[in-house]
């Protein structure tokens, strides 16, 4: 299987395939000596590459996945070939739109405001939690960011 990984803005051309029972990775059109153990539970991976140990944590939203390594955040985007493919050929919309608010998708009470004006933000990471039917429900950051206004308003 053929993916395109991008990481800090470079594309990296993988191909994956097995044989003899083997997986054989090419990257960039080059072989690479590569394997994995999972440790610590499913984020968390002892990674031999090319003759050198990298121990590494993930964490996986819609788009992509972030790999931390010696303390320092990758984020890195994954498709495979037929993704590239259909969106080539235009089949898939590519949505570059921002989110500008977050809004809360139900009428609630604001109990909890987690982040302040100016603060940078992960996706994923909880910025508000809002009581509603007597549960509360903690609204995320839908991508990375910075805090621009914080403010409630009914509508």
């Amino acid at each position: 299987m053929k993916y395109v990984v991008k990481i800090e803005g470079k594309s990296y051309q993988v191909d994956l395939s097995e044989q003899n029972g083997e997986v054989q990775i090419n990257l960039d059109g080059k072989p690479v000596q590569a394997d994995s153990v999972h440790i610590k539970g499913k984020n968390f991976a002892s990674f031999l590459f090319n003759n050198r140990s990298f121990d590494l944590e993930f964490s996986k939203n819609e788009e992509r996945v972030s790999v931390f390594l010696n303390g320092k955040r990758y984020d890195c985007v994954l498709e495979d070939e037929r993704t590239q493919r259909l969106k080539r050929l235009g089949v898939l919309k590519i949505d570059t739109k921002k989110e500008k608010e977050l809004k809360s998708p139900m009428p609630g009470l604001v109990t909890t405001i987690e982040v302040k004006q100016g603060d940078m933000v992960v996706a994923g990471q909880g910025v508000v939690i809002v009581e509603a039917m007597k549960m509360e429900n903690e609204l995320k950051a839908p991508q990375d960011g910075k805090v621009k206004e914080v403010s409630l308003r009914s509508e």
